[in-house]
């Protein structure tokens, strides 16, 4: 695995938003992921927890580019951070928000990379 299939696998993720589906997004994760989500306070363990967050999270429509990027490769998977910009439709009309993310990818057992861990939260200046 190289930087540019890691941040590809970001990238993905920011692709499967578009199918607004929760179950896809949250087959994205394994089982165990820790979710550390953008616009909630709860940190999601299970799949139920993480798709009850999609759920709500993809009625806004987020559409998002990355601003900033850096991955760490390791001997057991590999660390995308960076910065990422969502366009969001809220009933307040459209708002673009500026998220810190680190994304935690690993090979499971079929060869598929999958997230481990995900923390996104709002940059401090917004």
């Amino acid at each position: 695995m190289n930087k540019e299939q890691i941040e590809n696998l970001t990238q993905n993720w920011i692709n499967t938003l578009a199918t607004q589906s929760p179950k896809e997004v949250v087959n994205l994760y394994t089982d165990a992921a820790i979710l550390i989500p953008t616009v909630s306070n709860k940190i999601r363990k299970t799949r139920e927890e993480k798709l009850a967050y999609f759920k709500t999270f993809l009625q806004q429509k987020p559409k998002a580019n990355i601003t900033e990027s850096t991955v760490t490769l390791n001997s057991d998977g590999a660390t995308h951070t960076g910065k990422y910009v969502f366009n969001l439709e809220t009933d307040e009309g459209p708002q673009s928000i500026t998220c810190r993310f680190t994304f935690q990818f690993k090979q499971v057992e079929n060869g598929e990379w999958k997230i481990t861990h995900h923390h996104s939260s709002l940059n401090p200046e917004n």
